[in-house]
């Protein structure tokens, strides 16, 4: 199999979204780990606010293991729109589950100011359902002739 490697001019605008957002997202994880790296759950989990939103190592965690994948899907087309889609999924439902308790996912994460994490979830999901709706604009445009 040859390995087909293309210029980032040339990638779409989902793939050089879905970098740079998840680029800002690991830098965020990463401050949130450092800000507070205990590995504790449950109520008496302790956490650190970093840019409005309860961190420490668990939360850090989660948002490694989410977005540093999407450097791997990244690389295809098509790989960043469903990676986008399923962030999009991921974050919104993961963001109206925490607007109503201070422990989503049964106890795993803690969120003493749970408003400003279901918000901040919800928003970045909208970002990359965003990606998603203007990538698929422009293929259809591309695709008419336009």
């Amino acid at each position: 199999m040859e390995a087909a490697t293309v210029t980032w001019t040339r990638w779409t605008f989902a793939q050089k979204a879905v970098v740079v957002i998840a680029v800002l997202q690991l830098i965020w994880a990463t401050a949130g780990l450092v800000a507070e790296p205990s590995i504790d759950f449950g109520e008496d989990a302790v956490t650190e606010r970093v840019l409005w939103v309860d961190f420490n190592g668990v939360h850090a965690l989660s948002g490694f293991l989410l977005f540093l994948p999407a450097f791997y899907f990244a690389l295809r087309p098509q790989w960043a729109l469903y990676y986008s889609l399923y962030v999009a999924v991921a974050l919104i439902s993961t963001g109206i589950w925490a607007l109503f308790t201070t422990q989503p996912a049964w106890g795993v994460f803690t969120f003493p100011n749970n408003d400003a994490d279901g918000v901040f979830h919800i928003a970045t999901g909208i970002v990359f359902a965003l990606v998603v709706a203007i990538q698929v604009g422009l293929n259809r445009q591309q695709s008419a002739g336009g």
